[in-house]
């Protein structure tokens, strides 16, 4: 184990980091993960594979203490303590970590801690394989589709797109007529505040626009800090929206014809987000999503993992680190402020504001509060009886 002194000089010299490569099969990601060792070694530094034990704490143990690199490949074996472990290996023990991954299974489903530990990573790529297997389809390949064995072929398994995928194993051969309509997508964009998020959605409805699609942009009704009717950046760009209270109004909102759906601030929208925006893009809809991917507690926030996982397209933003002193490191944190102070963790998990109360941090420069304090009740002074 790190002895504390090693810790110390450690925590002068070097940070760590999280980074997750996820995607459907044959689209990189060992590659990806051999790459970044590769490159490590070519500097000098040291680095680690840990070996797939049966208890995820038991990650720890394996390090050694001049480990500067350590890479996790087939991450969606493991249990949900996973995100944890590889935290305080980033956080505590300020060492690079990669991992590979996938963040849906052959069935379509989320596999393991991928869809956690994509929001967690300080960087996360969602690779692809190009186009899909289906032959003459050129849509984007996101989905790992099982095939079975038949007449002495293996079983194998290729890569996808939405429209293709079945959640059961199927023949080798695919069947050449599908749906009219274009194929959906589903982009999520995400990050910490001030990273751009709301930008970077506003951008994308913008070139839907100049392009003559039919656009339809949503935000939770509770978001009201820029603007009531437009999906507002925390430097006043604009984007006409509609407010909705939850799920059920938005879907009811979505016209026909509209072929854009921008939804803004998604972590503020219960898990039924996740349901609409997979059936809108089954549909033929591109839906761009944008949203935090961790509250103020640096946990998943809402039904961001879900998001994170089904979507075809990432683009996890970073923010200029906010603390003192640190302005060079990329944040990936929200820190909200509390009277100028780290917010306790027994408070409110929605908190509406901007930058008088919120910070983005990264990973080491991150802190949460004690627990508030509430006024001591007066105690009762004896009353002193009289002498008689």
């Amino acid at each position: 184990m790190i002895n504390e002194r090693y810790r110390e000089d450690r925590e002068h010299q070097r940070l760590g980091s999280l980074t997750v490569y996820c995607g459907p099969t044959h689209s990189g990601k060992t590659k990806k993960l051999e790459a970044e060792a590769e490159r490590a070694q070519r500097q000098g530094r040291r680095m680690q594979r840990l070996a797939a034990p049966p208890d995820a704490n038991q990650l720890t143990d394996q390090l050694d203490p001049a480990t500067e690199l350590v890479t996790v490949d087939d991450a969606q074996l493991y249990d949900d303590r996973l995100v944890d472990v590889l935290n305080d290996l980033a956080t505590v023990h300020r060492v690079d970590v990669v991992v590979a991954g996938w963040e849906l299974d052959y069935t379509g489903r989320p596999a393991g801690p991928m869809p956690e530990l994509m929001c967690a990573a300080d960087v996360a790529l969602k690779l692809d394989d190009g186009v899909c297997a289906q032959p003459g389809c050129r849509n984007l390949a996101s989905r790992t589709q099982r095939f079975f064995a038949v007449n002495g072929t293996p079983e194998r398994f290729l890569p996808v797109c939405r429209r293709h995928h079945t959640a059961e194993p199927r023949s080798q051969a695919f069947q050449e007529v599908w749906f009219d309509e274009p194929s959906g997508s589903l982009d999520l964009i995400s990050g910490c505040m001030f990273s751009g998020k709301t930008q970077e959605l506003i951008r994308r409805l913008d070139q839907a626009r100049y392009a003559g699609s039919t656009i339809q942009a949503f935000k939770p009704a509770l978001d009201d800090r820029y603007a009531i009717a437009a999906v507002a950046s925390h430097r006043e760009i604009r984007f006409p929206a509609i407010a909705v209270p939850d799920v059920a109004a938005l879907a009811e909102q979505v016209q026909d014809d509209t072929r854009v759906i921008g939804i803004d601030e998604a972590q503020f929208f219960g898990q039924e987000i996740v349901a609409l925006a997979e059936e809108l893009a089954n549909r033929g809809r591109h839906v761009i999503v944008a949203g935090l991917d961790l509250d103020f507690l640096a946990r998943p926030f809402g039904p961001m993992p879900l998001l994170a996982a089904y979507a075809d397209r990432l683009t996890k933003l970073q923010a200029s680190c906010q603390y003192p002193g640190c302005g060079s490191h990329q944040a990936s944190r929200t820190q909200r402020l509390l009277d100028g102070v780290p917010a306790p963790a027994d408070g409110p998990l929605v908190v509406i504001g901007g930058a008088a109360i919120h910070q983005a941090r990264c990973r080491h420069d991150h802190r949460i509060g004690g627990p508030a304090r509430s006024e001591p009740e007066p105690v009762p002074v004896a009353e002193e009886s009289a002498d008689l």
